[in-house]
């Protein structure tokens, strides 16, 4: 609630300079972000925030993106950006008409649901850190997505999360039961060609499974390795709340992940061991729906 109330009033103050961002700037923010351009109705400002309803993107890549009703606002110092807040009602993402490869389990599940979407982040020059204050992804089957996290070496563009590290995480999903389902097939099937239906979400759930096995001591303490293998275990269809927190003094970004996919055993203890080396990981599970 601090932390909220704190970006609150960072908003309302901004940096030494800043000033409050026009529509123009912060549409093509969150068009950069997506990667995507997005048309509607012409944007207005209301209370402070540039509302656009309406907004979809262009039918001619590989996505489709609408939105009900998207309100952004921010600060900018210049041309520099340095915050952002993000509400979207009625959000849907689907492939576009011409998108032929993308994967049929993925196609399913972008057409069944719908989400709410809140971001607040905030560029802290200080600490040379891009800082996700709060985030939510709402979906209509019943799933929820909440982060907050502080990037290193990032700033409010998609192209320098690339860049960026991770240092402070902090994950809650909301398991609804059948979200996850088809991802769990999709991973088993990669994992072991042929497999499908049931077959192929035992074999997902196994290499999960081994692979927070392989995880080193220092970074994933006992009980929340136990944790995650309650959930790993309850998945697909069981329901609750998986909290996770992860912190890391040099933080891990793209580059180290590309480097784990390139050892000859990425999910060997060794391996796992040089990524996570100096984190630390925390986890609950909680079973149930509850609120």
């Amino acid at each position: 609630m601090r932390r909220s109330l704190g970006f609150a009033l960072a908003l309302l103050a901004g940096p030494v300079g800043a000033e409050p961002a026009g529509c123009d700037a912060l549409l093509a923010a969150v068009e950069g972000a997506v990667g995507l351009p997005l048309s509607g109705p012409p944007a207005a400002m209301a209370d402070g925030w540039c509302v656009l309803d309406g907004a979809r993107s262009p039918g001619d890549g590989d996505l489709r993106v609408s939105v009900e009703r998207l309100r952004v606002r921010g600060e900018a110092d210049g041309a520099a950006l340095r915050a952002l807040e993000v509400d979207g009602e009625g959000v849907r993402v689907a492939p576009a008409l011409s998108n032929r490869d993308m994967a049929g389990w993925l196609r399913d599940l972008m057409r069944l649901q719908s989400a709410s979407l809140h971001l607040a982040l905030r560029r802290d020059e200080a600490g040379d850190r891009l800082v996700l204050e709060g985030g939510r992804l709402g979906l209509s089957g019943g799933g929820e997505l909440v982060l907050s996290a502080e990037v290193a070496g990032a700033n409010l563009s998609a192209a320098s999360l690339l860049a960026g590290r991770v240092t402070v995480l902090h994950l809650e999903w909301k398991n609804d039961g059948h979200t996850l389902r088809p991802v769990l097939e999709a991973l088993g099937a990669g994992l072991e060609p042929g497999a499908s239906g049931t077959k192929a979400v035992l074999a997902a759930r196994a290499a999960l499974t081994g692979v927070i096995e392989a995880m080193p001591g220092d970074s994933l303490p006992e009980d929340a390795g136990k944790a995650l293998q309650a959930f790993v275990a309850a998945l697909p269809q069981g329901r609750g709340r998986l909290v996770l927190d992860f912190v890391s003094e040099d933080g891990i970004g793209a580059a180290q992940v590309a480097l784990l996919a390139l050892a000859e055993q990425p999910t060997a203890p060794k391996a796992l061991a040089r990524l996570f080396a100096g984190s630390g990981i925390g986890a609950s599970w909680t079973a149930g729906m509850a609120p």
